[in-house]
């Protein structure tokens, strides 16, 4: 084979056999600087998952011509440190759109309608008494909410917010988004009212969504002052990154119920460890960085990054190229 194509964990075997037509494909051990430092001298293409790539790797990766990430962020690769090493770095940017998009929805529905708590308490027994179950719903406190115009503040406006509002606005909510860096037609065009600030997007909204990359800007976007202007019903979906979020500070909105509740799909370390304050609350939805885990995000991904490896390998520009200037470089 001409090239040779280290991956630091499996994807989609539609993809593998994608890379395997023109490369000897490579499946390091774990992701682990350790399992990938002797692999990837001899590759010509890294792909990687959410695991953070050590520069030290890129630079034993003397042959390296292109890192692929199977996903849509990039912090967890140092795109400095890659373009002046000449590495071109590709991702997939609407692979997993409508998979994350389903689960914001998803995880919205599960706060609203109290399923944590409901089916816990049903599972328990408590439930297990005489009387109609809506009349002990109603007794209990379970009663649940109508998605139906309740209001919904998107933070960030990108391909993943959109598909979201589509979905919302099939439900009848309100829905306001803030991101300074999306033209006012793309708000126009699927009826979602602009916000200037981050304040505006969530004050009075019932609903917060977060859909922001995570870079030292966003640090922390979501802190204590932040929260303090949730209404305390309202409830915090966050499916983008976890170094979005200040965990501390959600963690005490979230104990003294200072909001409602909070979905989370990622946290700011990962894996988190086992004694996360978050797994003891029952207004906190948790699920392990799964919102992109679908049938098709999956085939999507190893697809798109498959492709855009190929494509930087032979010479060829990649639709999705994070530091479009090595390869203009590498052309001249």
């Amino acid at each position: 084979m001409k090239y040779q194509v280290l991956l630091t964990e499996r994807i989609s075997p539609v993809g593998i056999a994608m890379l395997e037509s023109s490369a000897k494909v490579i499946i390091a051990p774990s992701p682990s600087d350790v399992d990938l430092s002797p692999l990837v001298g001899e590759a010509d293409a890294l792909l990687i998952r959410s695991t953070n790539l050590n520069s030290a790797v890129m630079e034993a990766g003397r042959k390296l011509k292109v890192i692929g990430r199977h996903g849509i962020g990039l912090d967890n690769i140092d795109i400095p440190a890659a373009t002046g090493l000449g590495i071109q770095v590709v991702n997939t940017p609407g692979a997993n759109t409508n998979a994350v998009a389903e689960h914001a929805l998803w995880a919205m529905m599960h706060c609203a309608k109290n399923f944590n708590r409901a089916e816990k308490a049903l599972r328990g027994g408590k439930f297990s008494v005489a009387g109609s179950l809506p009349g002990l719903v109603q007794k209990f406190g379970y009663c649940t909410l109508e998605l139906k115009a309740k209001s919904l503040g998107l933070i960030g406006f990108g391909r993943i917010a959109r598909r979201l509002s589509e979905f919302a606005r099939c439900l009848q909510m309100d829905i306001k988004a803030y991101d300074p860096l999306v033209p006012d037609e793309a708000f126009q065009a699927l009826g979602v009212r602009r916000v200037g600030t981050i304040v505006e997007g969530i004050t009075e909204a019932d609903f917060v969504s977060l859909h922001v990359p995570y870079m030292k800007e966003t640090h922390h976007l979501i802190g204590e002052k932040q929260l303090a202007q949730m209404k305390r019903e309202a409830f915090l979906i966050n499916t983008s990154r976890g170094g979005i979020v200040d965990e501390a500070a959600l963690f005490k909105a979230l104990k003294e119920k200072k909001i409602a509740g909070a979905a989370l799909d990622v946290f700011e370390k990962e894996p988190p460890p086992a004694d996360l304050p978050f797994f003891g609350l029952d207004n906190v939805i948790v699920t392990p960085h799964m919102a992109a885990m679908t049938d098709l995000a999956l085939i999507n991904m190893a697809v798109d990054v498959s492709r855009g490896i190929l494509d930087a390998l032979e010479g060829k520009k990649p639709e999705f190229l994070a530091n479009p200037e090595v390869w203009e470089k590498r052309r001249r």
